[in-house]
């Protein structure tokens, strides 16, 4: 491995949820980086048993099924599961918002149609606009806090959309604590973020020190620009990579790893 294509000598924190951080960290030290963790934020199911019924006869009646995260994926699968709801889905035409999510549906049996190029809401609302006709059923598997984008976007063309909140975003009381006691202990060269909830929920933990982080050396890093203005709001710019993945954060702070070494 080449110096410049490494994170050589710098101290990355990671904020992301507990349960998808580990392969971040993995990357991360695969590029010689060193790697903290404080999961800030954690997922919990929201359907009960009593939703099943009316869930699986919109399944039934659906055309489309569209994920719009892993964790929409995850939750869907793990409350058909519960529930034994193993009703056949070979009718329905999946759409996934990125990457990730189709690999995950791909991997649990799915065949994924439409995958937009560039992994945000409203790039998998236009794309669904080119494959979905008029009168079709489309279902949605969302978290509580995901935007209404491919709602919006379809009914008003005569599309039916039922969406499914089948998870709630809640703070990671343990996790936050840890991050108080990381940031009094060390400085980071790259702090990254990958949701608009772990941005709010670090903010909120480190309001006394704003000021100061805007002000340090520190860089940071978003997923992508929903997540970049998120961060805006409490004046910190940040970086964020050409392609709105784990890969694409870790490309641009091996670039800017780069950078600094040769000033």
């Amino acid at each position: 491995m080449t110096r410049a294509k490494s994170l050589y000598g710098q101290t990355v924190l990671v904020t992301r949820n507990e349960r998808q951080a580990g392969v971040f960290r993995q990357k991360i030290e695969a590029l010689n980086g060193r790697a903290v963790l404080t999961s800030l934020i954690r997922f919990e199911p929201t359907l009960t048993k009593e939703k099943a019924e009316a869930f699986l006869q919109d399944l039934k009646a659906s055309h489309w099924l569209v994920f719009t995260s892993v964790n929409g994926a995850s939750f869907f699968l793990n409350y058909i599961e519960e529930h034994r709801l193993h009703q056949s889905l070979s009718h329905l035409k999946v759409a996934a918002v990125g990457e990730k999510t189709s690999a995950y549906l791909k991997q649990h049996g799915f065949k994924v149609d439409v995958v937009p190029e560039q992994f945000i809401a409203e790039e998998l609302a236009d794309a669904l606009i080119e494959h979905v006709q008029p009168k079709e059923r489309v279902f949605v598997a969302k978290g509580r806090l995901s935007r209404d984008v491919v709602k919006k976007t379809l009914v008003p063309l005569g599309i039916e959309v039922k969406e499914w909140i089948l998870y709630e975003t809640v703070k990671d009381e343990d996790g936050i604590a840890a991050l108080k006691s990381a940031m009094m202990e060390q400085s980071f060269d790259f702090i990254t973020f990958t949701s608009s909830s772990t941005v709010h929920s670090f903010m909120h933990a480190m309001e006394a020190d704003v000021a100061r982080l805007a002000a340090s050396d520190t860089c940071f890093v978003t997923i992508g620009p929903l997540t970049k203005e998120a961060l805006l709001q409490y004046g910190i710019s940040s970086e964020t990579p050409d392609t709105y993945t784990i890969d694409g954060m870790l490309d641009l702070m091996c670039r800017l790893s780069e950078r600094k070494l040769n000033h």
